[in-house]
């Protein structure tokens, strides 16, 4: 029989002696195989920028949340990206197109994935999150007429962004039951 307490007593050990890039990425990877759910960021069931959000802030104790296009345009903005800077990679409309419930402009990203190293990446997609390589979504998103970039995240941004509070809307009911936000 698994002593699971056991188990979480030194998994958390381990993660708190963690760099910020491990955190994000042991964060995304603990979303693997939770279902698809457009609104939600939680371990339980996430869409794709509150998969990145929720590893955000996981890694850096920073809470925002908000779109695709805002990570991208708010906080992954660091062009050239090294290994060591936590990255994603967004997929952004050549044109204007239906998105969901509703429509989205030209040079809107509608998708984004944490990368979890060169080339690999959490993709938070119907039906449920999977380690993927880029080139495969990619590919799939390219012939949707998309461009693709991967940006790093900037830190200064996403303490400005964190302590404005301004992005956070609605966070699922679940997200509670992991974290302490400190937020009324």
């Amino acid at each position: 029989m698994i002593k699971w307490e056991k188990i979480m007593e030194n998994e958390k050990r381990q993660f708190e002696k963690m760099s910020e890039l491990d955190k994000f990425i042991y964060f995304l990877l603990l979303q693997f195989g939770s279902p698809y759910g457009w609104g939600k960021e939680s371990p339980e069931s996430s869409d794709c920028s509150g998969a990145v959000c929720l590893a955000l802030y996981a890694a850096t104790g920073l809470l925002i949340r908000t779109t695709a296009d805002g990570l991208l345009k708010q906080v992954f903005t660091k062009t050239n990206p090294r290994a060591s800077d936590i990255r994603a990679v967004f997929y952004i409309t050549k044109k204007d197109k239906k998105h969901g419930d509703g429509y989205v402009a030209s040079g809107t990203a509608t998708h984004v994935a944490g990368i979890l190293e060169d080339g690999v990446i959490l993709n938070s997609q119907e039906p449920y999150a999977k380690v993927r390589r880029i080139t495969d979504v990619s590919d799939w998103f390219q012939k949707q007429g998309h461009e693709v970039v991967v940006r790093g995240l900037d830190r200064e941004a996403l303490v400005r962004l964190a302590k404005d509070g301004k992005t956070a809307y609605g966070l699922d009911a679940e997200f509670s039951r992991y974290f302490e936000t400190g937020r009324s």
